[in-house]
């Protein structure tokens, strides 16, 4: 699965998860955080995008993921480990 692909895929899952937010305006390097996405979202986010791809994010690696390209790149990271 190439980077274009999980982007359009987490942008689903965002979508999906934060209906109000104007994700297709999201870029790639703006913070999360800006979508008003509360714990409760996050989690859910979280677990649909272990699902979605298939691995299990440490929670010390969670924290990192601040914006959608780090998130992207996280996912890609994963994505390879897992061969």
């Amino acid at each position: 699965m190439d980077e274009s692909q999980i982007e359009k895929t987490l942008r689903e899952i965002l979508a999906r998860r934060v209906p109000n937010a104007p994700i297709d305006k999201l870029t790639l390097d703006a913070p999360l955080a800006a979508l008003g996405i509360d714990s409760l979202a996050y989690s859910w986010i979280l677990a649909d995008t272990e699902d979605t791809f298939g691995f299990v994010m440490m929670g010390s690696d969670v924290m990192k993921l601040k914006t959608l390209k780090h998130t992207i790149e996280y996912v890609q990271t994963q994505i390879e480990k897992k061969g």
